[in-house]
């Protein structure tokens, strides 16, 4: 099967008769309420993933990266685009790039 790798048909009829002797008379309604929970999560996520990307965009949107070159004036330092150094110390092996505002 694609969609569960390393899942074959036999391990599905063991999962199913497994199911059947578990809940018996009351699988249809134990597989409704599964379904029901599925789809809220994943209109949960659905929810997530769009505040997510609504914050992202407008992140982008209030960062003004404009160099001073073009400008022809010297701009405050908050402004200008952060320069990405390469030092790393001995403990940060693993850590984000730091930047400099010079």
């Amino acid at each position: 099967m694609g969609f569960l790798p390393g899942v074959g048909s036999t391990e599905m009829l063991i999962v199913g008769i497994i199911a059947l002797l578990l809940f018996g008379r009351n699988l249809p309604n134990v597989a409704k309420n599964m379904g029901k929970s599925l789809a809220e999560l994943k209109k949960g996520l659905s929810g997530f993933q769009d505040e997510f990307r609504n914050v992202t965009r407008e992140a982008e949107r209030s960062v003004n990266y404009s160099s001073s070159a073009a400008s022809g004036a010297a701009k405050p330092a908050a402004q200008e685009r952060p320069k990405v150094t390469s030092e790393v110390a001995a403990s940060d092996d693993f850590s984000a790039p730091r930047f400099d505002l010079d």
